[in-house]
């Protein structure tokens, strides 16, 4: 007998007692005979025999698939060491790296990426003893370092709210700040901008949106926000014109 004790979106703690029956749980839940538990705080997903629990606050934890930002903190000899933000270390192999054969002895895996690169990838793999595997290939930038810009790091659970429906939110900020904006799913996000002060705005319209992801009409909030500080740059000479914001999109 399938049972469902919460609604979508419904706010829970450790604990609580989500389901009954022949569930499949996801992060954020654990199964005690047929009954499915929150682990967390946060917000409830249900998906047909899917459920999860999507964290309000804490580190990020990966699932396979995820794209995400990540930094180089150490050059092994055939894989480097990735902080993603999670609480365990990501590797990255020569082969998730590259496409050609690499000779690792006569090759300085430096040269492809170095301590204190700013790397884009996916999830590869993260299995039960928490080693999580990561891939470049076929990531944007040729699987290169992100050159330039600054990371700026969110709770990871309001990425959505970020990036916004059908992208609305983060593409408004990227077109009105003119910089290129990279959101990795574990909460931290490249900004880049041909302009110091563009970067800067862009930066603390990402920030804004963190702070008030729970309330209603953020998305005209923050193109408000936006509009007016451009305007303010202009007065000062900073900016040349405004650009014109698309009508409508997500509330």
């Amino acid at each position: 007998m399938r049972r469902v004790f919460v609604k979508n979106r419904d706010l829970v703690v450790p604990g609580t007692l989500l389901a009954q029956g022949p569930f499949k749980n996801g992060r954020g839940t654990f199964k005690e005979g047929n009954r499915v538990y929150s682990t967390v705080v946060g917000l409830v997903e249900v998906r047909n025999d899917f459920i999860r629990v999507i964290p309000l606050e804490g580190p990020y934890i990966p699932e396979v698939g995820d794209n995400v930002i990540g930094k180089i903190i150490d050059v092994r000899f055939s894989n480097w060491t990735v902080d993603i933000g999670a609480p365990y270390q990501a590797g990255l192999r020569v082969q998730d790296a590259v496409e050609e054969k690499i000779d690792l002895v006569k090759t300085d895996l430096r040269k492809i990426f170095d301590i204190g690169d700013i790397i884009y990838a996916r999830v590869k793999a993260f299995n039960e003893v928490n080693q999580i595997d990561l891939t470049t290939k076929g990531m944007p930038f040729n699987g290169g370092p992100l050159r330039g810009g600054q990371i700026v790091e969110i709770t990871p659970s309001k990425v959505p709210r970020l990036i916004g429906k059908g992208g609305s939110m983060i593409n408004m900020i990227k077109k009105l700040t003119n910089t290129r904006i990279i959101v990795g799913q574990n909460g931290w996000v490249w900004v880049n901008g041909k302009q110091e002060e563009l970067e800067k705005l862009a930066i603390e319209a990402i920030l804004k949106v963190n702070r008030e992801s729970h309330t209603q009409g953020l998305t005209d909030r923050v193109k408000a926000f936006l509009l007016e500080r451009l305007r303010e740059l202009k007065e000062q000479g900073i900016v040349e014109e405004i650009p014109k914001p698309e009508e409508g999109g997500e509330k």
